[in-house]
C-alpha cells in the first residue's frame, strides 16, 4: 500500500510538471505574438540616402524706369507751361510761329514768338481781337517790346514800358495807345479818344501767374 501512495505521488508531480511546462510555453506563446503586433519605432538620425531638395530664389521683376518727359517746344492747345513751379529763362511761343534772327528783326520787326535781340517772352494773351506777347531782351523784363497782332492784321512791334499803377505793360503808336493788364490779360485800344476793351481768354506771365491756376 505504500508503494502505490509513491506511485501516486510521483504522478501527480510529473502531471503538476508537464502543467507548469504547458503554462511556461503558453505564455511564452502570447508575449510572441504581442510583440508582433507592436508597430516597430521610427528610426532616428540621418540617412545616406536621403535627397536634399534645393529651394529656387524668388524671382524678381525688374521694375521699368521711367521714360522722362519730353520738354515741349511750342505751346498748343494742351500744353500747360511750369506746371512745377520752377524758374523758367522764358515762356513758350505758340504752336505755328518763331522766333526772328536778328537779321529779320531789323528787317521786319519781331514776331509774337519774339527772338532776336528780344529771345524772352515774359508775357502772352490772347484776346477777343488779337494776340500779344512781350518780348524782353532777359528774364528781368526791365527792356522789352510790345508786340501784337490783331486777327487777320499785320504784327506791330512797338517799343514798351511798364505802368506799376496800373500793373501793366503799355506802348504807343501813331495816336494809337496799347495797354496790357498783367492781372487778368486784358488788353486795352485807345484811339481818338475811344477805348475799346477786349478780354483775354488766355494768359501767362513767365512769373507763373496764369489762367492754368
Amino acid at each position: 500500500m505504500s508503494q502505490t501512495a509513491s506511485q501516486r505521488q510521483k504522478r501527480v508531480l510529473l502531471a503538476l510538471f508537464a502543467v507548469g511546462v504547458l503554462a511556461v510555453v503558453a505564455f511564452a506563446g502570447w508575449r510572441l505574438m504581442g510583440d508582433d503586433g507592436k508597430a516597430e519605432p521610427l528610426a532616428v538620425g540621418s540617412d545616406s540616402t536621403t535627397t536634399t531638395s534645393t529651394t529656387a530664389p524668388p524671382t524678381t521683376t525688374p521694375t521699368p524706369s521711367k521714360k522722362p518727359t519730353a520738354t515741349p517746344k511750342c505751346e498748343g492747345p494742351k500744353t500747360q507751361f511750369n506746371v512745377e513751379g520752377t524758374e523758367q529763362d522764358s515762356l513758350l511761343p505758340d504752336c505755328g510761329t518763331k522766333p526772328v534772327s536778328h537779321a529779320q528783326e531789323k528787317k521786319s520787326g519781331l514776331s509774337l514768338a519774339c527772338g532776336g535781340s528780344y529771345p524772352v517772352i515774359l508775357y502772352k494773351t490772347t484776346t477777343t481781337d488779337a494776340k500779344t506777347s512781350i518780348c524782353g531782351k532777359d528774364s528781368s523784363g526791365e527792356s522789352f517790346r510790345f508786340v501784337t497782332q490783331p486777327s487777320g492784321g499785320a504784327v506791330i512791334d512797338l517799343p514798351g514800358s511798364y505802368d506799376p499803377q496800373l500793373d501793366a505793360f503799355v506802348a504807343k503808336k501813331d495816336g494809337t495807345s496799347y495797354t496790357v493788364l498783367g492781372v487778368d490779360g486784358t488788353l486795352l485800344i485807345k484811339k481818338n479818344g475811344t477805348t475799346t476793351t477786349q478780354k483775354s481768354s488766355d494768359w501767362i506771365s513767365l512769373d507763373n501767374e496764369s489762367d492754368y491756376d
